[in-house]
């Protein structure tokens, strides 16, 4: 079965996941999968909350 990929923070499509090509051990445990959607971060939104991140811890 085919899910779609989507940003958890900014909503950008990043493409199809095959969930039967993965076992069940071999899932990315960052991946939230609600229905036939896969929820994830983009590089860009990662690279944001890194920033920000140390931003605050400094």
């Amino acid at each position: 079965m085919y899910m779609l990929k989507i940003c958890r923070c900014c909503d950008a499509i990043l493409g199809e996941l095959d969930r039967e090509a993965f076992g069940a051990t071999d899932m990315d445990l960052s991946l939230e999968i609600v229905g036939n959607v896969a929820y994830a971060l983009c590089p860009q939104c990662m690279q944001e909350l890194d920033i920000n991140s140390r931003a605050y811890l400094h």
